[in-house]
């Protein structure tokens, strides 16, 4: 009798202690976030992903921008100072590509029957440019950029202005030069946009845009304040 008692007793306490096990792995699990009826919280990198995928995407830097930079660059240099005067005035950015490019042969100024040379020779030659502007409308201030050519600006630049109604428009010329002036190309756009504001024009470089286009700017009251 004592032996069966002992043994019923030896019984109860393994039961207790297999309980008390069980109960203590079931706690290990429910702190690490793994046990069955626990939502795994994601990590913190997870959880910023998630974040930002539920924001609405950033606006473009150029929304609602008032200002248009437009270029003609054969070589490169009005294209560098091209790209200064956008980021300096927050301004989109558009350059005239011509339907059939020039190449060194086209510009070459000691050739009289170089391609160039005859169209700037012809005041009626326009050029046929790629693609376009749909949205100038939506711009107040144009800064036109170009090289001068035979003192004045390709012909190209013509085709532009025929190609928009700029009227109420202030239009800012500047453009790069081996030593011509830019003032009669400031007259060709004068007589080719008579209803538009017309600054003084700014010749430079490529090495001193950045100076020269701040002191343009505050001279002709377009600089960013």
């Amino acid at each position: 009798m004592k032996k069966v008692i002992a043994m019923l007793l030896a019984g109860v306490l393994l039961f207790g202690l297999t309980a008390c096990s069980g109960a203590g792995n079931a706690n290990t699990k429910s702190d690490n976030g793994s046990s069955a009826g626990q939502t795994a919280v994601p990590s913190e990198t997870e959880s910023g992903e998630a974040a930002t995928s539920s924001q609405p995407e950033a606006e473009p830097a150029t929304e609602g921008s008032r200002a248009l930079v437009v270029y003609f660059s054969a070589t490169g240099n009005t294209r560098a100072v091209a790209e200064t005067i956008a980021e300096m005035q927050s301004a989109d950015l558009y350059e005239i590509v011509p339907e059939q490019s020039y190449t060194d042969e086209d510009l070459n100024y000691n050739d009289s029957s170089s391609r160039a040379t005859v169209e700037q020779r012809d005041e009626n030659a326009r050029p046929a440019i790629l693609g376009g502007v749909e949205n100038i409308e939506d711009y107040d201030v144009i800064y036109v950029g170009f090289p001068i050519w035979w003192g004045d600006m390709p012909r190209i630049l013509c085709t532009f202005f025929d190609s928009y109604d700029l009227s109420e428009k202030t239009i800012a010329p500047f453009a790069t030069s081996g030593g011509s002036g830019i003032s009669r190309a400031v007259q060709s756009i004068e007589a080719l946009e008579p209803q538009a504001a017309v600054t003084e024009g700014l010749l430079t470089s490529a090495a001193n845009a950045e100076s020269d286009v701040a002191e343009w700017l505050s001279g002709i009251g377009l600089a960013n304040e």
